[in-house]
């Protein structure tokens, strides 16, 4: 029997009972908080989807970077000056010289530490010998995948969350004005006793 009374004071299976003291705001709360919760549930699914998808767009795209991408070593025309980058930070700058791909190439190198005229520096070319950026590493996939399906979970979640706090709140007005109706009417009615 205590288990049957602990059922009976569970809120959702009162609203979804057919007790006549449940009001259709009641069941119409219940509708909407089973649909927020069945929402999340299928935005999790389609996140997964989403992180799949990103996951191989990006790999991918990470695999291409590593085998068209390869080091050279390139010559400091001069020496290393800093210069003022941005948000104020402090930028170690070199022009230098390299060869690939047959032909020689020139550019602006960023290295790590200052540097010589002569020295060697390390750096990553494209297949036409154009100095880029390393190739990002395809672990970095994964980090894509999970970041885009968690935004999109999350964002369906508190949309669904915001949804369901508004409609409460509406809901509980139009409750809070119809037990206000009801009152007035039993104080002005002689409490519902005919004379």
């Amino acid at each position: 029997m205590q288990s049957v009374d602990y059922i009976h004071g569970w809120w959702v299976l009162r609203a979804a009972g057919r007790n006549p003291l449940v009001r259709g705001s009641d069941r119409l709360e219940l509708l909407i908080v089973t649909l927020g919760i069945l929402v999340v549930v299928v935005a999790a699914a389609c996140a997964g989807a989403l992180g799949t998808a990103v996951h191989d767009a990006r790999n991918r795209v990470y695999v291409e970077q590593a085998h068209s991408r390869h080091t050279v070593i390139a010559e400091a025309i001069d020496d290393s000056t800093v210069v003022l980058g941005i948000h104020d930070n402090m930028t170690t700058m070199v022009n230098a010289r390299w060869h690939a791909n047959g032909a020689e190439h020139t550019g602006s190198v960023a290295p790590d530490h200052a540097v010589k005229t002569g020295d060697p520096l390390k750096i990553w070319v494209d297949s036409n010998g154009d100095r880029v950026d390393a190739p990002t590493p395809t672990s970095q996939a994964g980090v894509d995948a999970v970041l885009a399906a968690y935004a999109l979970w999350q964002t369906v979640v508190l949309a669904a969350a915001a949804l369901i706090w508004w409609s409460h709140s509406r809901l509980d007005r139009r409750r809070d004005s119809a037990w206000e109706r009801d009152i007035r009417c039993l104080i002005h009615d002689n409490g519902g006793r005919t004379p």
